[in-house]
């Protein structure tokens, strides 16, 4: 069993606020305030300079990473903050309890629409 300052991640009914806090928290320091989390997932919500998601900057979505699936782990995908349905979901790449690089993995999606370099 895996545990940190967050617990173990497979165990996890929900990620721990404190954990979301601190992404939101880096997010916001990087000038995205409008950053929020729920019980597993971080919501961002696009602007135009979200380059790496122009196209749905213009279709007013917002990048949605979440924490969850048969193996859980963070994946990302960007959807209109009303719909019911979303768009293919994409592995984020980043450790389950590591903020840093959580958040790190959330700019460069915005900057350049992926995880990889």
């Amino acid at each position: 069993m895996v545990t940190g300052p967050y617990g173990d991640p497979l165990r996890w009914d929900k990620v721990p606020a404190s954990l979301t806090a601190a992404v939101v928290a880096d997010l916001t320091s990087y000038g995205w305030p409008a950053a929020h989390a729920t019980e597993h997932t971080i919501v961002v919500p696009l602007e135009q300079r979200a380059v790496g998601l122009a196209d749905a900057v213009a279709r007013g979505e917002h990048l949605y990473v979440v924490w969850g699936g048969a193996r859980p782990e963070w994946s990302w995908q960007t959807a209109h903050p009303h719909a019911l349905t979303s768009g293919p979901v994409a592995p984020l790449l980043a450790p389950p309890d590591q903020p840093a690089h959580i958040s790190a993995q959330i700019l460069r999606v915005l900057r350049t629409g992926r995880t990889l370099p």
